[in-house]
């Protein structure tokens, strides 16, 4: 499924200034955090469980990439046009080629914002129909304030595109020979969330859907409810090593179970408050989430959490549910 040509071109240059659609000039920034080989021809590039500032240059977020006979299986394309460029140039370094193709996990500015480099190149660009959707609804407004954020020479060049393939749900690509799992386990994180998965080796890229050390953001209305329901999907696939979103790589199990057990708490702290008739602002400040207070994120985003998850309460008492 492709967008139409003239939905793409409105968003290629949405709400930019005349000198942020030319191509990015000066030196690419070399990724600031480790590169890692977790598995025979699977890499990751672990990035800050912060949020963008100047001090990591938008950095934020795990990306990634799978070595095919065909050319390298990008996942997740980085939060700039810059930090696009830059992971091509990386992966093209390591294999010898250009990247093949590049899935996006869900629309988060981290993981979105370099498409256009990829774009530029002609690279494929995968993602779920839901984040073509949430793309064009929700991140001009991140653009907006990533260039508050970050200034106008760190967002150069930078521009939204959509997928080049919008998946419905699931999906195998097999370049070279090498078998990758795209899977959709419904809304999550949001509503277009996938996995990626490396069957021979058995390296999952989770995306959003799984954190590490780092406050799930809540962002489908749903909340956790369907989520929880996805981590458990997930949980019962055999798999060998997952990437969260934010976060070191590690055992499948403990990450799923660690995140799960965020949005289960926040989750049972809501509905009694809710049940009782406890007001959004007394949910809020009583809901603390003090279990979770050093995990990153959690003054950003805990309280915002509550709120979100009141709402979906409200919403599903509404529909009788």
């Amino acid at each position: 499924m492709t967008c139409p040509l003239r939905r793409r071109a409105l968003l290629a240059g949405l709400l930019l200034a005349p000198s942020m659609r030319v191509r990015a000039g000066g030196e690419d920034p070399a990724w600031p955090g480790p590169v890692k080989q977790v598995a025979a021809g699977v890499h990751v590039l672990v990035g800050s469980r912060d949020a963008a500032h100047p001090g990591n240059g938008g950095a934020v977020g795990n990306l990634g990439f799978i070595e095919t006979p065909a050319g390298a299986v990008v996942v997740n394309a980085g939060g700039s046009y810059r930090w696009g460029r830059a992971l091509i140039a990386l992966v093209t370094r390591r294999t010898g080629r250009p990247p093949a193709t590049a899935i996006v996990t869900q629309a988060r500015p981290e993981y979105v914002m370099g498409m256009a480099a990829f774009a530029d190149r002609g690279i494929e660009l995968i993602a779920h129909e839901a984040t073509d959707r949430l793309i064009a609804r929700r991140c001009p407004e991140c653009l907006r304030r990533l260039l508050r954020d970050l200034g106008d020479d760190a967002m150069r060049g930078t521009r939204l595109v959509g997928p080049t393939r919008a998946l419905a749900g699931d999906a195998r690509i097999a370049p070279g020979g090498r078998r990758i799992d795209i899977l959709h386990f419904g809304a999550a994180q949001t509503a277009g969330d996938l996995v990626v998965v490396d069957v021979d080796t058995g390296v999952a890229f989770a995306g959003a859907m799984v954190t590490e050390r780092r406050v799930p953001e809540l962002e489908d209305p749903g909340g956790a409810r369907p989520w929880r329901a996805a981590l458990a999907a997930l949980a019962a696939r055999p798999l060998a090593l997952l990437v969260p979103g934010y976060g070191e790589p590690g055992a499948p199990a403990a990450l799923i179970a660690a995140t799960d057990a965020y949005l289960a708490q926040l989750a049972s702290d809501v509905q009694s408050h809710w049940d009782r008739g406890a007001d959004l602002l007394t949910a809020q400040r009583e809901i603390a989430g003090a279990r979770w207070r050093e995990w990153a994120q959690h003054e950003a985003l805990h309280a915002r959490n509550v709120q979100r998850e009141y709402l979906a309460a409200e919403a599903r008492w509404l529909s009788g549910r």
